[in-house]
């Protein structure tokens, strides 16, 4: 009775084991090396896989990352920093479930398709150009928090507005390319919780602001004075979805393209450095 025990015990502990391995595999884990449980890419070295990862790279990542991957709306993957981690593992885990809390979503791909997107990652990455970015981080910052008035609608690690992004990690989330695009013509792209909208209210009042949710029945935005209102669209005679950003465009004439080039280079700093909000001058909030 006591080897049976046992027998059935053994037979139970392994038959959770490869259950676990299982459920490993059905979350894209791929295989662990027993020694030191990394995460090895099969498709590494392999020609064919390589260029299979680029037509898919280019097809599911190239709108956000550009097609070279030097960034276009997401972070640049040629020559940026891999904040989420540069292993096989964490790129398997960041391309296939997203990052929480960011526009990055999990890609709609076999497990096989993301090694061969990571393949090809690796290869843009070897291939990187490594040039230096112009502009002056220094300089920018003074730009950022007196001349550019940005501290008004965006915090940076506690301090600032609240009306815009919150910007305390913008160098990981944007290319360079994407951050000048938004500055210069900032109506071309509004981050999902930013749209601007007007509502017009049967008493006559108009509120704008930016929209935080909406669905049939409500709306719910923040005004420019930063108070949110959850309104019934009952109550209400229109709901405009304005086509120019509450931003302004910074043209040459707020921002040369050298200010341009030192504020890129600030933002570029923030999430990839221990870069931290100025400190707060005394009798000022």
């Amino acid at each position: 009775m006591i080897f049976d025990f046992v027998e059935e015990t053994m037979r139970r502990k392994n038959a959770r084991a490869v259950l676990a391995s299982s459920v490993l595999a059905l979350l894209g884990i791929g295989t662990a090396t027993p020694q030191t449980g990394l995460v090895q890419n099969p498709m590494e070295g392999d020609p064919k896989a390589l260029e299979q990862g680029m037509h898919m790279y280019r097809h599911r990542c190239g709108v956000c990352h550009g097609l070279d991957g030097l960034g276009y709306q997401g972070p640049d993957l040629k020559n940026g920093p891999w904040l989420h981690g540069d292993s096989d593992a964490d790129l398997f885990r960041v391309i296939s479930r997203g990052v929480p809390g960011s526009e990055m979503g999990p890609a709609r791909l076999q497990e096989d398709e993301v090694w061969m997107v990571i393949a090809y990652l690796r290869s843009l990455r070897s291939s990187g150009t490594d040039q230096e970015e112009p502009g002056n981080a220094a300089a920018g910052e003074e730009i950022y928090w007196d001349k550019g008035s940005c501290e008004q609608c965006h915090r940076i690690n506690g301090r600032g507005g609240r009306l815009g992004p919150d910007l305390s990690r913008i160098g990981a989330a944007r290319s360079r390319t994407a951050l000048m695009r938004e500055l210069r013509s900032a109506s071309e792209y509004y981050p999902p919780g930013y749209e601007p909208v007007t509502v017009l209210l049967r008493d006559g009042r108009r509120i704008a602001g930016v929209r935080k949710n909406e669905d049939t029945f409500s709306i719910q935005l923040m005004d420019v004075n930063e108070e949110l209102h959850l309104l019934l669209k009952s109550d209400l005679l229109e709901v405009i979805h304005e086509e120019h950003s509450l931003m302004p465009d910074y043209g040459v004439e707020q921002l040369t393209d050298a200010e341009l080039d030192d504020l890129l280079s600030y933002l570029r700093t923030l999430g990839t450095t221990a870069a931290s909000a100025r400190p707060v001058k005394e009798g000022s909030q």
